[in-house]
């Protein structure tokens, strides 16, 4: 068997996507990176982080990339995955991982079986040097080569396209081997571990200190084909099994294996170049071109537009342009223009319908490094035993903590200017249908600030009793100086004032009161918070909404007169708020804002922890004692930050307002600025919609708030340290996601639409030959306007469910709809 891989059989790109703008916008950011990265041949600047990117980007739903850590010997001891990302930075152990995306089990565990493999992302050669000469890479250069002992080296190939046809990969394999590219014991295409360059060979015939591996070569943007892989290699096809298709056999057999998005694109390819339109391969799927409309520009500037190659899941490629009126093409006109009949791609294509993506954008797992230790154990078991999204616990316990701190401690985010404070007062909510466990969620997250009332309402109780004491011998003793004033007026006892951190049902007047008795401030807690949100949009409710706005950072003042209750005045009052929401009813208060029916003001984009995230695929009993060591972490670490004083800080700057403000330490300022650098670009880009740039825009002071909660809970005294920073971007990045599924659910960049008519076709409740304009007489949810049932229609068009014809008849063309004979309930 190979020095370089353990077997684990028996053990536990980017494409253009017409109708989710902001995804190719993120894609192509990606892929000005790795031109970057690519500009430079110093290899030690790539870190496993960088590495693993490059192979498989960035954004992930539950399907993920597997790493594995091993600690000296990689010989003993088991295999343990962890799914990436994650913390790959130690260079002083084993690392690995697999060539492919994997799901989890129905627990949700993430095992490294071959069951589990959902397509692989790149192929490697093993004992390259020794075994393998490297000559017999000359007409094939790899897109990686590390050197992972003296003189012998792992050589990968990264995938053009992901190859979800587990029994292809796995006879590219068999067929790598089979020529003597590989090691014979090197079987395995997905289930098979490949080292990180930034790692040790940790076995001990290496010596001591362990060989540190090297990274020889780094060509991330030279992808293959497996056509070309074959070609290149001078492959011959091997059978596996007798499971593979004839098909697929019968390609390989003649040497002429093509995938259907190769010939789309080379198609394209062509006619561009016979246009004079084609510029260059631009690498990750992309090619730079000549828009053909580049008159259209400013100033003509024949620059910003890109094709992109074919995938399966999007078959007819795609089309940008960067300028004003790139959202007016899409890849359809290119087809157009190029006089490339969009039925004639239908045929070269093939019209064989593909699974459909989940009505809602995709949301990434939860990866629990980014929680401080304080909370992470107890969210785990929390959900464990709820069965619920593990989200709803983490932002209900992240606002906890922070209702619990208040004003009382914050953070400047800069260095050496004083004048921004942050402090921890974070909005929250969790979107979910009705019986998801939001609630419960809510109760066992927030249990400790009910312990802290209820300590409260028994020292009020107490002092009640020695008030209403101090106040009969107050009225004595002023009886008796009213008889005689012989002595000093006596002063009147002040009556307690009560304590309180959370509040329900109540009006702002009540609540200002309320606040006007506790500086720090209150958690305003709902079960639906739409309800909230519309009551603040009333006519008349004005003042009430400027009241919430106002306090939601903490550094605000406000003041009113009550009839009968007097002038109320805050000099500077905090107030969070956290509840649920239900999807539809978020969709519709979202929709009405964005078009000008609700107050854009921002209410919406305050709430920074806001989740929407999956289902659970199964639900199981779950009826075990609770891990009572996490909950009392948990319990205890809220507690202490209930009782935190000037002495638990000795490095806070303690303002006049009693307030106790941190720095972040140098290598922490450090990484907030580069994120922060960061995050004003992509606001300042244009590529954001209004209402997320608004959203975005608060993630200024959400980073450095959730970098102080995460320090404070996990009982750390000094300046914010770094890994804190660090949890904090990664923790926002994941909510930026969630931010992303809410918005896009109401701007037609979701998948309800189109799963929505893709239903209603496979019911019949549209004939054959039905057009754009007949759909949207049938008045459908998110289909009843132009854009949004054309995007519907075209989407359905990429993904095989609908052919579409062009009847041309003297006037202007009418494109007419078919249902594909082959769509099935099972593809939904």
């Amino acid at each position: 068997m190979s020095d370089d891989f353990q077997s684990i059989d028996e053990y536990d790109r980017v494409d253009w996507d017409d109708f989710y703008p902001e995804e190719a916008l993120e894609a192509f950011e990606r892929s000005k990176k790795f031109e970057h990265e690519n500009e430079s041949t110093n290899t030690s600047t790539v870190t496993n982080d960088v590495f693993i990117q490059a192979i498989f980007g960035d954004e992930f739903t539950e399907d993920v990339p597997l790493v594995c850590k091993k600690t000296g010997d990689p010989d003993e001891g088991g295999w343990a995955p962890r799914t990436w990302p994650c913390d790959t930075a130690d260079s002083t152990k084993n690392w690995y991982f697999l060539p492919g995306l994997y799901k989890p089990e129905s627990t949700g565990r993430y095992r490294a079986k071959k069951a589990l493999a959902v397509a692989v992302y790149a192929v490697a050669l093993d004992d390259v040097g020794t075994k393998v000469p490297m000559s017999k890479l000359d007409d094939c250069s790899p897109s990686w080569v590390i050197e992972t002992s003296p003189g012998n080296h792992q050589a990968g190939f990264i995938l053009q396209t992901p190859v979800d046809d587990l029994e292809l990969a796995e006879q590219l394999k068999t067929a790598l081997i089979a020529a003597g590219l590989c090691d014979a014991g090197a079987t395995g295409a997905s289930a098979r571990w490949m080292r990180l360059p930034v790692a040790i060979n940790g076995k001990p015939k290496y010596g001591s200190p362990p060989f540190q591996c090297k990274l020889i070569t780094w060509q991330p943007n030279v992808k293959y084909t497996v056509a070309k892989l074959y070609k290149n290699l001078n492959l011959q096809p091997v059978k596996n099994s007798d499971t593979a298709s004839p098909s697929s056999h019968s390609q390989l057999a003649n040497g002429i294996y093509m995938s259907l998005a190769e010939t789309k694109a080379s198609k394209v390819i062509q006619a561009l170049h016979d246009r004079g339109l084609y510029k260059k391969n631009a690498g990750t799927g992309k090619h730079e071109i000549t828009c053909p409309w580049v008159k259209g520009h400013t100033d003509a500037l024949d620059s910003g537009a890109y094709y992109y190659d074919p995938s399966d899941q999007y078959p007819t490629g795609g089309f940008k342009c960067f300028h004003s009126h790139g959202s007016l093409f899409h890849v359809k006109d290119l087809l157009t223009f190029l006089q490339i009949n969009t039925n004639d791609t239908a045929n070269i294509v093939n019209a064989k319908p593909q699974k459909l993506p989940s009505s809602l954008k995709p949301v990434p797992m939860l990866d629990i490094s980014y929680l401080p230790d304080a909370i992470r154990d107890a969210a785990v078991d929390l959900a464990d035993r709820l069965q619920c999204p593990i989200d709803y616990l983490v932002v209900a316990m992240v606002s906890a903590a922070g209702a619990v701190i208040g004003n009382r401690a914050g953070i400047f985010p800069l260095a050496n200017d004083e004048s921004w404070e942050v402090y921890p007062t974070l909005w929250g909510g969790i979107v979910g249908d009705p019986g998801s466990k939001k609630t419960p969620s809510m109760q066992a997250a927030h249990r400790p600030l009910r312990h802290i009332e209820d300590m409260a309402n028994q020292t009020f109780a107490q002092a009640m009793q020695q008030h209403e004491i101090d106040t009969s011998k107050y009225e004595r003793d002023l009886a008796q100086w009213q008889r005689n004033k012989t002595s000093l007026k006596p002063t009147e006892p002040k009556a307690p004032k009560k304590s309180r951190l959370v509040v329900n049902d109540t009006t702002y007047q009540a609540l200002g009161t309320i606040l006007a008795d506790n500086a720090r401030g209150v958690l305003a807690i709902g079960d639906e918070l739409t309800g909230l949100l519309r009551s603040l949009d009333s006519p008349g409710q004005e003042a009430a909404r400027g009241f919430y706005l106002s306090g939601w950072s903490g550094t605000q003042g406000y003041s009113f007169d009550r009839v009968g209750r007097g002038h109320v005045s805050l000099a500077r009052y905090c107030l969070s708020v956290f509840g649920g929401f239900q999807p539809d009813r978020i969709k519709s208060y979202v929709r009405e804002a964005q078009r000008g029916s609700s107050t854009n003001d921002g209410m919406l984009q305050r709430f920074q922890l806001l989740v929407w995230p999956d289902p659970l695929e199964s639900v199981v009993m779950v009826d075990r004692p609770p891990n009572h060591a996490a909950i009392e972490v948990y319990f205890k670490a809220v507690m202490r930050l209930n009782s935190i004083a000037a002495s638990d800080l000795p490095d806070a700057k303690s303002l006049p307002s009693g307030s106790l403000l941190l720095h972040f330490t140098a290598q922490a300022q450090q990484a907030f600025n580069a994120w922060y650098i960061k995050n004003e670009e992509m606001l300042s880009s244009g590529k954001v919609d209004p209402a997320r740039q608004s959203h975005f825009a608060k993630y200024r002071s959400l980073v450095p708030a959730l970098a102080l909660l995460f320090h404070l809970l996990d009982g750390h005294a000094g300046p914010v340290a770094e890994g804190c920073v660090l949890k904090a971007i990664s923790y926002a990045k994941h909510l930026k996601k969630h931010a992303n599924r809410i918005y896009a659910s109401v701007s037609g960049h979701d998948n309800a639409a189109i799963r929505l008519l893709a239903e209603r076709l496979l019911d019949g409740q549209m004939a054959d030959g039905f057009t754009c304009r007949t759909l949207m007489l049938k008045g459908w949810s998110g289909l009843s306007n132009k854009e949004h049932a054309q995007a519907a229609l075209d989407a359905l068009v990429e993904f095989g469910w609908l052919v579409e014809t062009e009847i041309r008849s003297g006037g202007r063309p009418t494109v007419k709809y078919s249902l594909n004979q082959g769509a099935t309930t099972d593809l939904l």
